[in-house]
């Protein structure tokens, strides 16, 4: 039961709700984590005993959870005898069907590296995060030319699985009896993470085959004079006038400088005149000057110095642990203005408390029926809208002529191609199952179109800086008077209070204010963008958030101010760097592709050019069975590689002589050889053809789409399944202002002659301003 203490029902949407937990990583612990921040009554039911980042992390993750001791089958017994609403069951392979029949019509979020189909489901296949991150394309393009391929540093790909878990049973417990069994495949969470839609690039695009460089982001993480800045040239105007800043107004002219692949081009050339500026300035210099240009930056923080930025201060973002020993983030959401207060600590073992409120649904679909309006732009926002339309919502994304969504401009596609708008990677992959209109809300008549948009919605979406609804006259408090049962979710880059609530932020942004730059990169080396994984972690804890909202607002009847700043998302999945520094003055640097529970982990080039392999190892057996596969019995009788301390200690030396056995060797043989013998391996994939790894091709987690100007490719949808719903994608994505007829005219009622005047008067069309 919630304690008193904190069962505000604005700030807890899901007291009331009972939750089980079987987790063995980040992932599930996650997704519990959330639940039980949220309000629900989460039990752990067995699982891992340690999620092998120390026991304050896990202390971190598990705080305010009951725990009893069970196995598998005490589960299912626990979820029927209670009843339970949703099982959180994280498990090593896919489980066996019968397990899965036995939970009634409890939600069942169940995660699993391959999913519960597929070929490799089921078949006992050895992983680790880290060659999950292989598989999933996530290596292949970060790092130098001049070295190995490196992953991201935080664990990103669980995170967001549990996010997308936690969300997706939120949902799927205010749908029907159908479809309560989640599917929550890691493979799949990586991909969607950490791809970056370069799938969708390639098969608009079609490019050569042939193996294409790692390269560093230019701008991106830069020296300073006291530490580091994080710059990211968002637009054409970002660069005149950062080019004009750093003293190189002569640039303007010169088109090669004007885009990135002009800019890699002449790298060295390029870095040299973008780091003489930044050394000779502090990073506070540096953002105060970028920012009178609305140039996205910010600091690049660590676990020590993100304790002392004003902005988490100011918002008090970090907490003592009630156990006094670390800070550790607060949940990255707030109902109503107010952030969930954590439970006081839960009994440490004890029955289960029973609860028992649980919605009664109307639809199969969770939100058939729902009408959404969804201003959102960019990744984050349209992850939100897409994910409301495949449960059920009636999605309308509303755009602007003057001002398209930026996701459209995203993909290399030349301003010279036919509908170039119609062909942008990032807004193909991520805006399906919506309608699209356009407004341009700066007209009369535009926010007027927009205000009748939102009296009739259940929900308003949005995620562009604070000041620009707000000097719409739509901040809050007007739209709660327009339509009191609306949910409005506002997803700000930095949040909605604070000295950095105007600062423009993006994905690129928050991943280097967070930490999560700190973490990726080669030993020693500069810190590095881990290139994604901020937007779709926004993404989801926004959906989530929005999910909970709306289940309280079935027993309320009344809307809510939701709140889910994308940097806080970030925070959270760099968490680790700040309970490590506060409980033990430890500061988590980069590491490249070692981590601290492997014995051995690394990226192995074999058999040619940019052919390269990951390898784990997690314990004394796989240990055992890497060195059979390699013949190298001396390491059998090496006192020096006797446990993981000491073939950590030698990772060089072990490293060297794996990457010589695996060179002279075709990749696909070394990968079949070591995962036989069951050992964590995984082909470094291509990106750009992901959608035909074997895999995720068996599982159909792309659909083939027809699209108007794109051609027929095959398309992302959501990460995780739904039993029962074969498809998520009901609609493909919009073109721009395609229904801007059907909704103003057939179902706002404007005639035909006032719809015309519009036209004439730009305040809706179907090109971007200057293209038609």
């Amino acid at each position: 039961m919630s304690d008193p203490e904190t069962s505000d029902t604005g700030s807890a949407p899901l007291e009331g709700i009972r939750v089980l937990e079987w987790s063995s990583s980040i992932a599930g612990a996650y997704a519990g984590r959330l639940l039980c921040d949220a309000g629900a009554s989460v039990t752990r039911v067995g699982g891992a005993e340690t999620l092998g980042h120390g026991r304050h992390f896990d202390s971190y993750l598990n705080h305010g959870k009951m725990r009893v001791s069970g196995d598998l089958a005490e589960l299912r017994r626990s979820a029927s005898s209670v009843p339970a609403d949703i099982v959180v069951l994280e498990l090593p392979d896919a489980p066996d069907r019968d397990l899965l029949s036995g939970f009634g019509d409890t939600v069942v979020a169940v995660i699993s590296p391959w999913g519960l189909d597929g070929p490799w489901a089921g078949t006992g296949r050895p992983w680790s995060e880290f060659t999950l991150q292989a598989e999933a394309g996530s290596l292949t393009w970060r790092g130098s030319m001049s070295k190995y391929p490196i992953m991201t540093g935080s664990s990103e790909g669980l995170w967001v699985a549990g996010t997308m878990a936690a969300g997706a049973a939120t949902a799927a417990l205010q749908g029907g009896g159908e479809g309560r069994i989640l599917d929550v495949a890691l493979l799949d969470a990586t991909v969607y993470t950490t791809n970056l839609f370069h799938s969708v690039t390639a098969s608009v695009s079609r490019p050569s085959r042939s193996p294409r460089p790692r390269r560093r982001l230019t701008p991106s993480v830069e020296p300073a004079a006291d530490g580091w800045i994080g710059l990211n040239l968002a637009s054409a105007q970002n660069h005149e006038d950062f080019v004009v800043l750093i003293g190189r107004p002569d640039w303007l002219d010169d088109e090669q400088m004007r885009t990135f692949e002009g800019r890699y081009a002449r790298r060295a050339e390029w870095t040299a005149a973008v780091r003489s500026w930044t050394v000779r300035h502090t990073v506070q210099e540096c953002i105060d000057a970028l920012a009178a240009f609305r140039i996205p930056a910010a600091p690049v923080h660590s676990g020590a110095t993100i304790l002392e930025d004003p902005q988490v201060v100011a918002r008090e973002f970090y907490e003592p642990h009630p156990d006094g020993r670390f800070m550790a983030p607060k949940p990255p959401l707030l109902f109503d203005g107010v952030r969930p207060r954590r439970r006081k600590a839960a009994p440490a073992d004890g029955p289960p408390a029973p609860t028992g409120r649980r919605p009664v649904a109307s639809s199969d679909l969770p939100f058939d029926g729902l009408r959404v309006v969804d201003l959102g732009t960019w990744w984050v926002g349209a992850y939100v809208g897409s994910a409301l339309g495949a449960f059920g919502a009636d999605v309308v994304k509303v755009e602007s002529t003057r001002r398209i969504d930026g996701s459209r401009t995203m993909g290399g596609v030349p301003v010279t191609r036919d509908h170039w708008w119609e062909c942008g990677s990032f807004y193909l992959g991520a805006n399906f199952n919506k309608r699209n209109v356009t407004l341009d809300i700066t007209q009369a008549e535009g926010r007027e179109l927009l205000v009748r948009l939102i009296e009739d919605a259940d929900v308003l979406l949005e995620n562009f800086a604070p000041r620009v609804l707000e000097s719409a006259g739509l901040g809050w408090d007007e739209v709660h008077r327009i339509n009191p049962r609306l949910v409005m979710l506002r997803m700000p880059a930095f949040g909605l209070t604070g000295p950095r609530r105007e600062m423009v932020g993006y994905a690129q942004t928050v991943e280097q204010f967070s930490g999560l730059c700190w973490r990726t990169g080669y030993p020693g080396g500069d810190p590095t963008n881990p290139q994604g994984p901020a937007d779709p972690m926004g993404g989801a804890n926004s959906f989530f958030a929005l999910a909970a909202a709306l289940l309280r607002r079935r027993v309320t009847g009344r809307g809510m101010l939701v709140e889910a700043a994308l940097a806080e998302g970030a925070l959270v999945m760099a968490s680790e760097q700040v309970i490590r520094w506060t409980a033990d003055g430890e500061l988590l640097d980069r590491a490249g592709n070692r981590a601290v529970e492997a014995h051995v982990q690394g990226a192995f080039r074999a058999g040619g050019d940019e052919r390269w392999i990951g390898i784990s190892v997690l314990d004394d057996g796989q240990w055992k069975a890497l060195v059979d596969v390699l013949g190298f019995a001396d390491w059998h009788e090496d006192h020096e590689l006797r446990d993981r301390v000491g073939r950590q200690a030698a990772a060089d030396r072990v490293e060297a002589r794996i990457a010589e056995w695996v060179a002279g060797r075709k990749p696909e043989d070394v990968v079949d050889r070591l995962v036989a013998a069951g050992v964590p391996a995984g082909l470094c994939t291509d990106p750009r053809w992901i959608h035909e790894h074997p895999h995720l091709a068996g599982r159909g987690s792309y659909e083939l789409t027809e699209l108007p100007w794109a051609g027929t490719i095959p398309l992302p949808t959501l990460p995780f399944r739904r039993m029962g719903q074969p498809t998520w994608l009901t609609r493909r994505p919009p073109t721009l202002g395609e229904h801007n007829h059907e909704v103003l005219v057939g179902e706002l009622g404007l005639s035909e002659e006032t719809y015309a005047g519009l036209v004439e008067r730009k305040v809706i069309g179907d090109a971007p301003a200057g293209f038609r």
